[in-house]
């Protein structure tokens, strides 16, 4: 159990999408010696009271519990409801699976950022640029995430964006939320591991 947190809160490792640029599944890719969904599910258990895998398939079972997408193909955001739905705390915290130099710092701050903010929402944002699915959400937004997922509109910053409020961390690095979706990209991740690492 995490010791001297802002705010307590869920943790969420987003592990959907197909992987087909990839062709394996990411989240079972082996970098610094464990599987990006350890690593993920790592950083969060230091942050987080209960922590789970959204999105993910039936085979990342041994590394925790699962939330299943209620909408298969929808992106991010049937992971982010499903998570909200499932969760036992008001704020949540997640961290897409295939973004594995996120600092744990970061999210730290995005949590002591959420206590005692009464909107929706609050993630990073780099050069102006948002990053909905490295963020903190409130299950305040629920109701209206689950209402755009139903309705087909499915891209997650205008989701939050008609749910409430928001709060930003300005950033400048934008390569600490930089995605792994080909063998080139993971091949640089394993070279740059020990510049880049938390």
């Amino acid at each position: 159990m995490p010791e001297d947190v802002s705010v307590a809160a869920s943790g969420f490792v987003l592990a959907g999408g197909q992987s087909s640029r990839m062709g394996e599944n990411k989240a079972l890719l082996m970098l610094g010696g464990e599987p990006l969904v350890k690593r993920g599910l790592r950083k969060l258990k230091g942050l987080c009271f209960e922590v789970a895998i959204a999105g993910g398939s039936e085979e990342l079972k041994p590394f925790g519990r699962v939330v299943l997408d209620q909408k298969a193909g929808c992106g991010p955001l049937g992971g982010i409801v499903a998570a909200l739905e499932q969760s036992s705390f008001a704020w949540n915290l997640f961290l897409p699976v295939d973004a594995p130099f996120v600092p744990v710092s970061i999210l730290e701050t995005l949590l002591r950022m959420a206590a005692g903010f009464d909107g929706v929402c609050v993630m990073p944002r780099v050069q102006g640029r948002m990053e909905p699915l490295c963020a903190v959400y409130s299950k305040r937004c629920l109701p209206v995430l689950r209402q755009e997922l139903d309705a087909g509109r499915w891209k997650v910053t205008m989701a939050i964006e008609a749910a409430g409020s928001m709060r930003f961390l300005d950033l400048e690095d934008g390569t600490l939320f930089a995605n792994l979706n080909t063998p080139e990209e993971f091949a640089e991740a394993e070279r740059q591991l020990n510049v880049l690492d938390s």
